[in-house]
């Protein structure tokens, strides 16, 4: 279990050892912090952990290859967690990126939802409405094009500087939950295989239910961008949304908290086994369909 702050420390949505070429941590390590704060439904928190073994045109759907939707999480005024040099919204555009350029040299279409610091493109809404917003329009792109997966992309943050590695959050309450989970598993896996051969030693910290990410006086929220349609807030209001009709997780790429993860963050050869490890789950998944 891991902690994810919301002011002080803001992680992302809803996901040990390091072993990069250069591990030096900062002379000073300075307080965890986020240019602001998300949306309840940006922040992800445990749930029952199984650690066992500008966008694409709507045609792109219909040419018979595979269709995949990466989604960069936050952007905007949206930073996620930064510490250490590294601002979580950008990082998760440069993860992005990588896994496109390794899933389109096997064919696939790729739709992603940012490519650059801001919203996805016609956001214009800033704190919780553009954060809503933000969310809606990252689900409507990738039912669009009828994506086989959506995949969102996150780093995570903590308040205990020991915590480290990579995990993935699945919905167990859609009706394509066996998809879900087994496409985090081969994600998670892939990842951590490509990352050792690549030399880098990263902890798997497993496969995350994220149906009750949040739970309060009998209530549960799942993360947006993955929970079915019909799920209330905390506060017991119902919330207006359409779900993504495909199988999809949200990946957590690394402790942005943690000095060692920070080390591989800044590691261009560790980024792109991991994106490459990725990509190559996804791949796995979608052939396997």
């Amino acid at each position: 279990m891991h902690l994810r702050l919301t002011a002080v420390f803001v992680m992302a949505l809803a996901v040990l050892p390091a072993c990069a070429a250069d591990q030096r941590p900062p002379e000073a390590a300075p307080t965890p912090s986020a240019a602001s704060t998300r949306a309840a439904e940006v922040n992800a928190a445990p749930g029952s952990v199984d650690s066992k073994a500008p966008t694409a045109p709507v045609a792109a759907a219909l040419d018979g290859k595979f269709v995949v939707t990466l989604d960069p999480g936050h952007g905007g005024d949206e930073s996620g967690a930064a510490a250490y040099g590294i601002v979580e919204k950008d990082s998760n555009v440069d993860f992005a990126l990588r896994v496109e350029r390794f899933l389109k040299q096997e064919g696939v279409e790729v739709v992603v939802t940012r490519r650059d610091t801001n919203y996805p493109p016609g956001i214009t809404g800033t704190g919780r409405d553009g954060s809503r917003a933000s969310l809606a329009e990252r689900v409507r792109l990738a039912n669009e094009v009828n994506s086989d997966v959506f995949v969102s992309i996150h780093s995570n943050g903590s308040a205990d500087a020991s915590a480290r590695g990579i995990e993935v959050y699945w919905e167990s309450r859609r009706e394509f939950a066996d998809e879900n989970k087994r496409l985090a598993r081969t994600v998670l896996d892939r990842m951590i295989d490509s990352s050792a051969r690549a030399g880098y030693g990263i902890r798997d910290r497993g496969i995350i239910d994220s149906s009750c990410w949040r739970g309060a006086n009998g209530r549960c929220v799942g993360l947006y961008v993955l929970s079915p349609a019909g799920q209330v807030t905390m506060s017991g209001n119902p919330q207006a949304k359409v779900p993504t009709q495909m199988p999809g997780v949200l990946v957590e790429l690394l402790f942005i908290s943690n000095t060692d993860d920070v080390a591989l963050l800044k590691d261009d050869r560790a980024r792109d086994s991991i994106a490459q490890g990725l990509a190559w789950g996804i791949m796995e998944f979608l052939k396997s369909r």
